[in-house]
């Protein structure tokens, strides 16, 4: 498999494909970055930090990034960015590179082929389909809002990808969906973390409403 070297963003968040993610640059290694990548419009890595901290160089991060891309930039006073970027591709990070002065790296892209014959991928998709609009739902209703008709996407992949950012889970449970590479085990690991989040979040919905009808009636 070919690989590629691009510029490190390690951030304590998870970028999905086609997702977006605003960006405020203010460290001097990664002006340089911003600055190199509007000239060359190039791609550089946003990877999840496994330790460290963000601000300076002793960041570790995960092995599985996603790529992505500057889509608007706006230049701020002091030389700072505020930066549009969204996600493209994801990649392994075969090894860290040598400073330029910001972090760089080689990496190799994930493989999103799958086999839509494969009974396995067709009941592990059949089951996050119908499941993700319940959680959604009950993850609206704890702020009274309501859910509208949703239009998912029907590759795997792009299903994961889509809705993985909208589950109240911690950064690692969205990077263990970013990191399995089977379209399969992705869906697999999707539908155990909607049934947890649905088994907690019914809980607190019938709470929510206990509270907010034992207030009405104590008003009337």
């Amino acid at each position: 498999m070919a690989s590629l070297e691009i510029p490190l963003f390690p951030l304590r968040a998870v970028l999905f494909p086609g997702h977006e993610l605003p960006l405020q640059i203010f460290e001097e290694r990664y002006k340089t970055m911003t600055r190199e990548l509007l000239e060359s419009g190039g791609v550089f890595g946003v990877i999840l930090i496994k330790h460290g901290r963000e601000v300076g160089g002793s960041a570790v991060p995960y092995d599985v990034g996603t790529t992505a891309v500057i889509e608007e930039h706006r230049e701020l006073p002091g030389g700072r960015f505020q930066l549009d970027t969204r996600g493209r591709d994801r990649f392994r990070l075969v090894r860290m590179l040598e400073p330029r002065p910001y972090p760089y790296g080689e990496i190799e892209f994930l493989d999103d082929a799958y086999d839509p014959a494969d009974v396995q991928l067709k009941a592990a998709f059949e089951t996050a389909r119908a499941t993700f609009p319940v959680y959604l739902r009950l993850a609206l209703a704890l702020s009274d809002q309501w859910a509208r008709d949703l239009s998912l996407p029907r590759e795997p992949h792009r299903f994961v990808n889509t809705v993985a950012p909208w589950l109240q889970v911690e950064e690692e449970g969205k990077q263990r969906l970013l990191e399995l590479e089977s379209a399969a085990d992705r869906l697999g690991q999707l539908a155990e973390q909607l049934d947890g989040l649905i088994s907690r979040i019914r809980e607190q919905v019938d709470t929510h409403h206990r509270q907010r009808f034992a207030s009405l009636s104590a008003i009337s």
